[in-house]
């Protein structure tokens, strides 16, 4: 082999390791592994400017992973939150994660886990879909589109 052959040889090793790596690294992250369902979000009143989104999560890996953010275009500030009991009120808090157990699903509901969303931009009518950016632990992100919906049709939902 002479030494022009052995560069090429050479080069498409490394070529194919690149795509190998690459590939994986699609393939392993964390937002491909996570299924969400029924993703929604409460239609509020023009002059309100916070709501909430809801949706059901299920990881297919083999180990507990995290959701760990949110962003959207409709919002100013997108976090993570929770209900707790205090002292038999009923609290909003912000958490740094949603766990995400193997093959379980999570549901963020009212009463429970969900998405806040602050300084809404413009009205949310029912039927509009907003897009939504779920952050999972390992930096790999799932776009979303979350439906509008009435607070008088959730209750029934």
């Amino acid at each position: 082999m002479n030494v022009s052959s052995r560069r090429v040889s050479r080069l498409t090793g490394v070529i194919w390791l690149v795509l190998a790596c690459t590939t994986g690294a699609y393939a392993d992250s964390i937002a491909d592994k996570v299924t969400v369902s029924d993703p929604y979000v409460r239609a509020i009143p023009p002059v309100v400017k916070t709501t909430a989104a809801f949706m059901q999560l299920q990881s297919s890996d083999s180990v507990e992973r995290f959701l760990v953010g949110a962003s959207s275009p409709a919002a100013g500030i997108v976090e993570l939150h929770m209900h707790t009991m205090d002292n038999g009120v009923m609290r909003m808090r912000q958490i740094p994660h949603i766990h995400l157990p193997p093959g379980q699903v999570v549901s963020l509901q009212p009463g429970g886990l969900h998405v806040m969303l602050f300084d809404v931009k413009a009205p949310l009518n029912p039927g509009d879909q907003i897009p939504i950016t779920l952050t999972f632990e390992d930096g790999s992100t799932k776009q979303i589109s979350a439906v509008v919906r009435p607070v008088d049709g959730m209750m029934r939902h």
